[in-house]
């Protein structure tokens, strides 16, 4: 028996807002937490489950918030499932992560610092570290550095021959490119070499870019899909006043380039959520957020809810996460939205939704099924 969409949604949400509790036998039997998490995003450090209609969640397990969690990972007549309650949800798998993480490339620089795959997609870190000092994120504390492309490309064909996680498609992200024309050049050029490398490879296979408002976004933007991409998220990540203190130097230097980028990339790539940008909800009022997301569907951009997870060794690392009923009253309120815009709730892709407040019926009108990114 499938499980119902309202089970699925409310074990999900608790999972993205508080993350769950592993026994210890359960733990035990899946390998231990080193054979399930890598922390090396805040959102993406977690253990990655399959549920029942294409169902992806990454939870939280290992953090100290999870202690307290009313979502509980055990065996449910003889089955991994997934526990809210008198709620389950059986477990179909667990996504496996990549088979390279011990490997290095020539130099001795470890691969998935590089490239590292989530589900089906390989993420690609054209720097270390970041241009800006938002409090919530945990990459601006390491020493800013652009990354050689040779040896971007290099961990790009490590990540694409990987048999223990196959992969569909890449994203170009991690931290922002310092503000100067040398360092924004070298991002694009970055971009180019990664769009032109994975091509060769396979026409098909789709590259997006995650990136920081430019002052010459729109133009970056006709650059970009003329040379092939296939999506951008252009981040928000807050949307009111709250975004001057949380993320001071991203909200000076890039708000007032974000509206114009966003509408250039929706008028090149379309209402389908191929146009994206990021919100976290718990780090501003509910009102914000909602305002956030009205802002993004006026423009023909599909809003991704990425729920606040306090990372260690933030300034915001003692701060609570977002709770589970303020999730649930923005995703219904969202949904309102967007359906008045005609516009679909993010990611595009069904696997990436692991991480976000989203799931695979949101995308149904919009987004044709054979063209759904699956891990299956």
């Amino acid at each position: 028996m499938t499980t119902d969409h309202e089970t699925l949604e409310r074990i999900k949400t608790a999972a993205l807002a508080v993350g769950v509790r592993i026994d210890v036998p359960t733990l035990a039997s899946l390998g231990g937490a080193d054979a399930l998490t890598v922390h090396e995003y805040a959102t993406t450090g977690g253990i990655t489950l399959e549920l029942d209609d294409d169902v992806l969640v990454n939870a939280p397990f290992d953090e100290p918030f999870c202690a307290d969690s009313p979502l509980e990972l055990s065996t449910v007549d003889g089955q991994l499932a997934l526990v809210l309650g008198e709620r389950h949800a059986p477990v179909r798998r667990v996504v496996p992560l990549p088979g390279y993480l011990d490997a290095v490339d020539v130099d001795g620089r470890p691969v998935a610092d590089t490239a590292m795959s989530h589900a089906d997609r390989i993420r690609v870190s054209p720097i270390t570290g970041c241009a800006y000092d938002c409090r919530f994120c945990d990459v601006a504390r390491v020493r800013y550095q652009p990354r050689p492309i040779e040896q971007i490309l290099a961990g790009i064909d490590v990540a694409l021959a990987d048999a223990v996680l196959p992969t569909r498609h890449l994203l170009i992200s991690g931290g922002s490119p310092a503000k100067g024309a040398a360092h924004q050049q070298a991002f694009e050029d970055v971009c180019l070499a990664v769009i032109d490398h994975v091509h060769r490879h396979d026409p098909e296979f789709e590259v997006d870019i995650m990136l920081s408002a430019r002052p010459d976004g729109p133009e970056f933007v006709d650059r970009m899909v003329d040379a092939g991409v296939a999506g951008f998220s252009i981040n928000l990540e807050l949307f009111g006043e709250d975004a001057r203190s949380v993320l001071p130097l991203k909200h000076r230097f890039t708000r007032e380039h974000v509206g114009p980028m966003i509408e250039r990339a929706v008028e090149r790539l379309g209402r389908t959520a191929r146009v994206r940008s990021l919100l976290i909800p718990g780090l501003e009022p509910i009102a914000d957020t909602l305002a956030g997301v009205e802002w993004l569907a006026e423009r023909g951009c599909s809003p991704v809810l990425s729920p606040f997870r306090p990372a260690r060794g933030t300034a915001m690392a003692s701060r609570p996460p977002v709770a589970i009923d303020d999730l649930r009253l923005i995703l219904d309120r969202a949904r309102t939205t967007l359906a008045r815009h005609d516009v679909p709730l993010g990611p595009r892709c069904v696997a990436c939704q692991h991480n976000t407040l989203a799931f695979p019926w949101d995308l149904v009108r919009y987004v044709s099924r054979p063209s759904f990114v699956s891990i299956r």
